[in-house]
């Protein structure tokens, strides 16, 4: 489309920074070119078309993303619209609201120690925190029966570990309320007494299933 013609123009010409043309000038870091920070222009540009593909699927009214590396951004792409009502643009002055920010910024921490060597994607995580081992499944019928593998850290990362939050009504959901783990466990249990307590309560799913 023509935002991807003046990405592909703007970086063909100015061997820049991955900044979309119709983006104004105005950004909190100083701009460099992905090379020179260690990343890739190729690899970015992927960027751009995975997320055109969420809005062009209808999935997301927009997203709007920026990378920088070593105090200096490289990336910065939007797509779709910042109201879908009235098609304003989404920029990088556009106000949102956020939610669940725990979530990447544990996901990029437990990268930095998977780089490092610290752990294996398929390794179990009992073996760090063994209260998950021997991990049970409650079905639906409310029969307990011993889970079909264990949770890996791969299944933490991808949200399909059979976990829950104890905020709703579901026979699981209500053995963690019973248990203390609901939603307001961290006003009263430190993060050492809900990980070992979440260990021992049965999953919603066998581990990868969902």
């Amino acid at each position: 489309g023509p935002r991807r013609r003046h990405l592909i123009r703007r970086r063909r010409h100015l061997q820049g920074p991955l900044i979309d043309a119709d983006l104004d000038g105005t950004w909190p870091l100083p701009l460099a070119q992905p090379e020179a920070v260690g990343l890739s222009t190729q690899r970015l540009s992927e960027i751009s078309r995975w997320s055109d593909g969420w809005v062009g699927s209808g999935k997301l009214p927009g997203l709007f993303t920026a990378i920088a590396r070593r105090g200096k951004l490289v990336y910065a792409h939007s797509s779709g619209s910042a109201d879908v009502a009235s098609g304003s643009p989404l920029t990088q002055h556009t106000l949102v609201r956020l939610y669940s920010l725990t979530k990447p910024l544990v996901s990029v921490c437990a990268m930095v120690l998977y780089e490092k060597g610290l752990f294996q994607l398929d390794e179990p995580v009992s073996h760090h925190l063994p209260s998950f081992a021997n991990a049970r499944v409650l079905l639906a019928s409310g029969e307990i029966v011993p889970a079909e593998r264990e949770v890996t850290v791969h299944h933490l990362l991808t949200h399909t570990a059979g976990l829950t939050y104890g905020d709703s009504d579901t026979a699981v959901d209500e053995a963690y309320k019973a248990a203390g783990c609901g939603w307001d466990a961290p006003y009263h249990l430190s993060l050492s007494d809900f990980v070992d307590r979440i260990g021992r309560l049965p999953l919603a799913f066998h581990p990868g299933e969902s």
